[in-house]
């Protein structure tokens, strides 16, 4: 009799850890499907000919397959290579000196020891909390005066600076590492610099690939710093210029299956980055770094 009521009390768990996970995985089903829906119907929209975008009729998989549309992107704005280079230029120049000037500025805070230290730290933190959008009028009052708007020097040179949050999590990965290992290298005569590059920037790669990945994906998609500094369509970048491309018409119509040809051509980097690095991204976010084995 215990044995039968044993069986049907495992039995009745099973049954409701099965409805549990039905639901839950429904749940996920449904939520992933509204979130791939919108770029699903981008894709599909922009291999549609103009007559059956704007027909009453709406089908989500194109009738006739209209490839064209990401030809006439590049043969119909000559500009588009050039807002292109523009948005590689600004990402890599960008990206490069605010990840030398966090790698230097965390490897201060995290194994050089002063009494203003934790102070300057948290200071540095506190500018996490001032939004961006507080800042924007007097920057750009700054740059007006100094005769730098129409340009990338706004959008470049304040990346001296670094960035508060990879400075944090930087700071976090080196203070993982040994400091009997840095302390070798001082005897064996490496100074800080040396120190900096062949012992503490190779364990933290993971972090400054995340910071990489990161700030490459929100220049190459930033759309308000260049629309606040920028005039003249040949300096502007992919995000200005697929709004220009808005103003295009086609039967007194907008293009929108060029335009929407345009979007997926600027979203397939971020795509690709992405993808590339998922595992360092992984690896990257954890804010307690250490060593490899």
């Amino acid at each position: 009799m215990a044995t039968t009521k044993t069986k049907n009390a495992f039995g009745d768990r099973r049954v409701r850890t099965r409805i549990k996970n039905i639901v839950f995985y429904t749940i996920l089903c449904i939520v992933g499907i509204m979130m791939i829906l919108p770029t699903f119907v981008m894709v599909t929209s922009s291999l549609k000919t103009y007559d059956e975008y704007y027909s009453m009729v709406f089908t989500f998989l194109p009738k006739e397959w209209a490839f064209d549309n990401y030809v006439r992107v590049f043969q119909e704005n000559a500009d588009f290579m050039t807002w292109i280079g523009n948005t590689l230029m600004h990402m890599v120049t960008s990206t490069a000196i605010c990840t030398i000037s966090s790698i230097f500025v965390a490897y201060g805070f995290a194994k050089f020891r002063c009494k203003l230290a934790d102070a300057l730290f948290m200071v540095l933190l506190c500018t996490m909390m001032i939004p961006w959008a507080v800042t924007m009028i007097p920057s750009y009052i700054v740059w007006a005066r100094l005769g730098m708007t129409d340009s990338y020097w706004p959008l470049i040179l304040p990346s001296i600076g670094g960035s508060a949050f990879y400075i944090f999590m930087f700071k976090q990965n080196m203070r993982g590492i040994p400091n009997e290992m840095i302390e070798a290298a001082e005897i064996d005569g490496a100074n800080s610099f040396r120190r900096l590059w062949w012992i503490i920037v190779p364990n933290c790669i993971p972090a400054i690939v995340t910071m990489i990945l990161f700030t490459s994906m929100g220049i190459w998609g930033d759309y308000l710093g260049p629309l606040i500094y920028l005039r003249q369509p040949y300096k502007f970048n992919i995000s200005l210029g697929l709004n220009m491309l808005r103003a295009q018409t086609t039967q007194g119509k907008q293009d929108t299956p060029m335009l929407l040809a345009a979007s997926v051509l600027m979203a397939i980097p971020s795509v690709v980055m992405y993808f590339v690095g998922t595992k360092i991204f992984a690896k990257g976010i954890s804010l307690q770094g250490g060593l490899k084995g």
